[in-house]
């Protein structure tokens, strides 16, 4: 496990050793038990080109006033036809996994001297949980959702995912934001509610006219532009993800970061 992935485990159990080896051991056992959706993963195939294509998963950049991180999601290809709960769910992953590889906290460089590029690539090896965020905050934007888009959805790996994201993610979900909502959105949820937890259901905001009641919730500058923010634009924002998903391919697609380590006595060796 690279160093500040330990770190976030750590944080996210409260520096409990045993919470996080649980933590990491119920994560490695989810991945294992659905290679399909964490392992077999290859940014240049088909479907997953096609997934990142036909929808916007933005990590906004910055950290709210409680030192929250911003994920944005929303469909670009309203044809219901184009949606593939598998490459949605492995990309979404995907991101994550990432990310979780550099803080969460931008530091800018004044210079890009040799020496400077030497001293930064020195304090990234001197990790500081104060550069990792106090959990995630998820803005959803469902327009263009219709109930043939439901059809399209795979209970399985609903499943899979909201186990996954709620009890085995090392970032403490902190706030979902459903913005743009349908009018049918009591059906959507009452289909997503068996797989949510109780505290995270009442985490869920439904913002139902307008973009005004997230304003109150969320920094209006951390967004991007098109939703009245000044974090750049989506087109921007995404290519930034792209970018750091091709910089991390070999890492992401290589089976043994994410393949359970067999049982040893130096298996928690890191403690």
């Amino acid at each position: 496990i690279e160093p500040i992935v330990l770190l976030r485990f750590l944080k996210c159990m409260q520096y409990d050793i045993d919470k996080t080896k649980a933590l990491i051991e119920l994560n490695y056992n989810i991945r294992n038990r659905n290679p399909n959706l964490f392992i077999d993963r290859n940014m240049e195939d088909a479907m997953t080109a096609k997934g990142l294509k036909v929808s916007d998963l933005l990590i906004l950049p910055g950290l709210t006033p409680e030192r929250h991180k911003l994920l944005l999601f929303r469909m670009t290809d309203f044809d219901p036809n184009t949606r593939n709960s598998v490459e949605e769910t492995k990309i979404f992953f995907m991101m994550a996994d990432a990310r979780f590889t550099s803080p969460d906290v931008e530091h800018k460089q004044a210079s890009s001297t040799t020496a400077d590029n030497a001293a930064a690539a020195e304090s990234r090896t001197n990790l500081c949980p104060d550069d990792i965020a106090e959990g995630d905050v998820q803005i959803v934007d469902i327009s263009g959702y219709t109930m043939r888009h439901l059809a399209h959805v795979s209970i399985f790996v609903l499943r899979v995912y909201m186990k996954f994201l709620q009890e085995a993610y090392p970032s403490q979900l902190r706030a979902i934001h459903i913005i743009n909502c349908p009018s049918f959105l009591d059906r959507m949820m009452a289909m997503m509610k068996p797989f949510i937890r109780e505290e995270v259901y009442q985490m869920i905001n439904y913002h139902t006219e307008g973009m005004e009641s997230l304003y109150q919730l969320v920094p209006k500058d951390m967004l991007p532009l098109e939703y009245g923010g000044k974090a750049g634009t989506i087109a921007e924002l995404k290519a930034q993800g792209l970018q750091m998903l091709k910089e991390k391919t070999a890492y992401l697609s290589d089976a043994q970061h994410w393949r359970a380590a067999a049982q040893s006595k130096s298996r928690w060796s890191w403690f």
